[in-house]
């Protein structure tokens, strides 16, 4: 009588390539946001930059 670890050696390969792409599709989706809030700390900080120099001109 077959259980589920009485599986062959193949799908375990198989389960272990599944488990590399979803590795691999999940650091894209994380390259892709870390640069996005990147772009968005750098705009922030030009923002504030060219708001504390316009305060200071008209202070």
């Amino acid at each position: 009588m077959a259980n589920k670890y009485s599986k062959s050696n193949n799908s375990g390969r198989a389960q272990e390539h599944k488990t590399m792409q979803q590795y691999e599709e999940q650091r894209k989706r994380l390259n892709t946001g870390a640069k996005i809030m990147a772009i968005i700390v750098a705009a922030a900080m030009v923002i504030t930059t060219f708001l504390a120099s316009g305060l200071f001109i008209f202070d």
